[in-house]
């Protein structure tokens, strides 16, 4: 059997970080079935809640987020670092290296500016959590977890016969479909339903540390790999960002994708994105540092000549002699194009060598995630046979 359930009965959802259960209330207009306490039945309608869950979703989005760009001006650095210990040792490319560094500098405050933003998020998310109000089941502040008054959030498992107010009943089993991906379950036992917050909360905020550690890691081998190359560090900036959003959240739906709420895409699939992102950005990278390879060369081909040229009529020879003496332009001009294309295969290659590092590092940190994901699902299976052996007393008699 399974009991109804009163206005302000605690309810947890499977993607709260907060270690407190809520309260579920009323949303419908019509209030007249009334349990023998004060409090009314619960029907379809209802799914006002307390206060917000503060959802691991946006959380996991939005830190990750700014954990991946910390990565990349990270290794970004790094690697600027060494360009300059290079030169200071060698004796050439201070240009480059002051270069880089004013670079990696750049996207560093980028980076910066990504985790105050995602901080200030987190921050205003916290500041939506208010004490529960003292009436029955009558909750009237605005929060986060309002998504569940949308259309698409439904309850699940519902009286099929029962009504209160013209509305089928939910009951014990009843769990609420949120829109973004949450399943939310009543529970009647105050004891249980707090052992039931604290295990989602706990298993919820370590997949977040979880997933930043994760995005931390990619970011840094995503910005160590691209060899701090302006051109490419900042199309692999952009379209990693890009990646990471539209791979994340779903714009057209309006809500986070099954990739952050549940961990859905497989290891393999992940790699095959990896790679193909890395890919588009190394070829993109390619035609557009080529052609800016081939300018220099020509440049440099040009003005190698004018000073020939130059030198030669200064000390009285003929343009004839001069115009032989330019004749080594060609082999200089075909070894600068062969430096420009060894660089890009060399940074190709370390861009694969990247995105291949990036599977096993995300293969790795998705299995702890998945594991904790599996086992809230599992803990909610548990609480919930636990918490059917407390009832009201007044119990439905479907199966």
């Amino acid at each position: 059997m399974s009991s109804y359930l009163p206005s302000g009965v605690k309810i947890n959802c499977t993607l709260m970080t907060v270690s407190s259960p809520q309260q579920l209330g009323m949303t419908r207009n019509a209030r007249t079935v009334l349990s023998s306490k004060g409090a009314l039945w619960l029907n379809v309608e209802d799914k006002k809640l307390s206060a917000t869950f503060v959802c691991k979703s946006p959380a996991k989005f939005w830190n990750g987020l700014g954990s991946m760009l910390t990565g990349l001006a990270v290794g970004i650095l790094c690697v600027a670092a060494a360009v300059i210990i290079v030169a200071a040792v060698v004796g050439t490319g201070g240009a480059a290296g002051v270069i880089l560094a004013g670079m990696a500098a750049a996207a560093s405050s980028t980076a910066t500016g990504v985790i105050v933003g995602s901080l200030a998020v987190a921050g205003a998310a916290a500041l939506l959590v208010e004490p529960v109000k003292a009436t029955i089941g009558l909750f009237t502040s605005g929060h986060t977890c309002d998504c569940t008054l949308d259309g698409g959030s439904k309850w699940q498992n519902y009286h099929n016969k029962v009504s209160f107010n013209k509305q089928k009943a939910i009951v014990q089993k009843s769990t609420l479909k949120c829109i973004n991906g949450g399943l939310l379950q009543p529970f009647i036992s105050p004891v249980i339903a707090q052992k039931a917050a604290q295990k989602f909360s706990a298993n919820n905020n370590e997949e977040i540390n979880l997933h930043q550690k994760q995005q931390l890691w990619m970011g840094f081998v995503s910005g160590f790999s691209g060899l701090a190359d302006p051109l490419g560090t900042s199309l692999g900036i952009a379209t990693g960002t890009y990646d990471y959003v539209t791979g994340n959240y779903d714009f057209e739906k309006g809500g986070y994708t099954d990739a952050i709420i549940n961990e859905g895409s497989s290891p393999e699939e992940d790699l095959k994105s990896e790679v193909s992102s890395t890919t588009r950005d190394q070829t993109a990278g390619a035609v557009a540092g080529g052609g800016k390879g081939s300018l220099e060369a020509v440049e440099t081909i040009t003005n190698q000549n004018r000073t020939i040229i130059r030198e030669v009529i200064d000390q009285g020879g003929t343009y004839a002699q001069a115009e032989r003496m330019t004749a080594w332009g060609p082999k200089t001009f075909a070894g600068e194009f062969k430096n420009v294309g060894m660089g890009l295969g060399v940074g190709f290659g370390f861009g694969i060598a990247g995105a291949i590092t990036n599977h096993y590092i995300a293969k790795n940190y998705k299995e702890d995630k998945l594991n904790l994901i599996k086992d809230v699902n599992n803990s909610l299976k548990k609480m919930r046979s636990l918490d059917f052996a407390n009832n009201l007393n007044v119990n439905s008699t479907q199966r």
